[in-house]
């Protein structure tokens, strides 16, 4: 017989509805395996997936999360060029970790990860076009900052270290990091003493409106495969990814190519067979 609660006891709490229920354990274990993490706390890793726009209805939001990554981040980038580049003075060393805590950056690795992918957010917001830049960097500072509470630390920051170590790398040859596929082609080729690659258009086809082009990177006579867009610079940059993945070197995520194709910084100025500047 079911015992009767006594009328003077304390109320059952009330249960608030939390992001864990719109979150499979399918979904929870993907982003586990992609941080290499298993979390201990999984409502860390469930409020780093949770937009503002759920904040009514979660009462929780990855915003203060994504403040405690932000500085934890800040902190590691820091640490890590203060002791690996010695020489550097501070307004180098502020520029290489500059470069790295970028929203550009972070939203390169939110979007590689596949961490918009995952967001529990506002339905309104799934009806507005592709996720922004600056959503996908916020919550990849979420994420650095569930992985900091879960683990410690040490965990975030090898966290940060593998997934940004390489642009660190990158960022401390140059006057900036490279954003495009021709920039990191030439920063990779520079460093392994490789010489300059060149451009050359293979093909031209249809009416001055509809334009395409087929491009192929060449590098100290090496020939790497071809590719074609609507414009020579977006050939340029395709054959340049082709030689990237032909040399085993880093590329760009798939879903920014846009980006790179629109890229202000790097010029249509190259010609066929001419040398990069």
């Amino acid at each position: 017989m079911a015992k009767k609660r006594d009328e003077h006891s304390e109320p059952e709490p009330k249960r608030v509805d939390t992001p864990s229920d719109a979150l499979p354990e399918a979904t929870l274990a993907a982003m586990e395996q992609a941080l290499g993490h298993r979390f201990k706390d999984r409502q860390l890793l469930i409020t780093a997936l949770t937009h503002p726009s759920m904040i009514d209805m979660t009462k929780v939001s990855y915003e203060r999360l994504e403040f405690l990554g932000d500085a934890v981040l800040g902190l590691v980038v820091a640490e890590y060029v203060y002791r690996h580049f010695p020489d550097a003075d501070e307004g180098e060393l502020t520029r290489i970790k500059s470069s790295v805590v970028s929203r550009s950056a972070l939203g390169h690795l939110g979007k590689r990860l596949r961490i918009v992918e995952h967001l529990r957010m506002a339905k309104g917001m799934h009806q507005q076009g592709p996720i922004p830049r600056s959503v996908a960097s916020n919550a990849a500072e979420a994420v650095i900052g569930a992985l900091f509470c879960d683990a410690g630390i040490q965990k975030a920051g090898e966290f940060v270290l593998a997934q940004l170590g390489a642009l660190i790398r990158r960022s401390s040859g140059t006057g900036r990091a490279a954003t495009n596929h021709k920039s990191l082609l030439q920063l990779h080729t520079q460093q392994s003493g490789g010489g300059t690659p060149t451009y050359e258009v293979l093909a031209t086809q249809g009416p001055d409106h509809e334009r395409t082009f087929e491009v192929r990177a060449v590098l100290n006579g090496r020939v790497f495969p071809s590719a074609n867009g609507d414009s020579k610079k977006k050939a340029e940059q395709r054959a340049a990814k082709n030689a990237l993945r032909e040399l085993k070197a880093e590329v760009l995520p798939d879903d920014e190519e846009s980006d790179v194709d629109n890229d202000t910084n790097d010029t249509d100025s190259s010609r066929d067979g001419s040398r990069e500047a």
